[in-house]
């Protein structure tokens, strides 16, 4: 007996995941998040039930359409910047009020792609330094899926962990 199933894949779904994987490989993309998902401490939950996230928000989902955020990879260099929600954990402070959320550009350590035939997905992680706060380190865990979708989880040495999910695009190229 077998418990498992293996989903087929139609022949757009399958071409759409060619075309994932091509883009990756290229390493020339681009996500914008839609929404944030903070990890729902009970600090965190005393502010949100403060009604400060605005109407529609919670504390476990926060819509940031209207919030500056991109992740980038081009060639070798990854940058990005994510409003941030959550706490901080440990020391250093916030290095002044235009640099308080999550934000790095450079070549990442340990940068790692899978690709999962079964599951149709291309994981991509990796370690990063914010670009301003030289005391804070970044796990990056990025998953693309073939509809255009993808997720950002972000564990950090000094702040709460942090989900963000999106859509993502391959860059069009420069002309010269």
């Amino acid at each position: 007996m077998n418990c498992g199933n293996s989903k087929s894949y139609t022949k757009q779904e399958q071409q759409a995941f060619q075309e994932l994987k091509a883009m990756v490989a290229a390493q020339n993309f681009e996500i914008e998040s839609d929404f944030a998902r903070p990890m729902v401490t009970t600090a965190f939950m005393q502010v949100a039930n403060t009604n400060i996230l605005g109407p529609g928000n919670s504390a476990s989902q926060i819509d940031i359409n209207n919030n500056s955020n991109k992740f980038t990879v081009k060639g070798d260099t990854i940058s990005g910047y994510f409003p941030y929600f959550g706490e901080q954990q440990f020391g250093g402070g916030y290095p002044g009020t235009n640099h308080q959320g999550i934000e790095f550009k450079d070549v990442p350590e340990n940068y790692k792609m899978t690709v999962n035939d079964d599951k149709h997905t291309v994981n991509i992680n990796f370690i990063m330094e914010d670009q301003y706060r030289n005391n804070e380190r970044y796990n990056i865990y990025v998953t693309l899926f073939p509809n255009k979708r993808s997720t950002i989880q972000i564990n950090s040495t000094n702040r709460t962990s942090i989900q963000y999910s999106g859509q993502f695009k391959a860059l069009e190229s420069q002309k010269e």
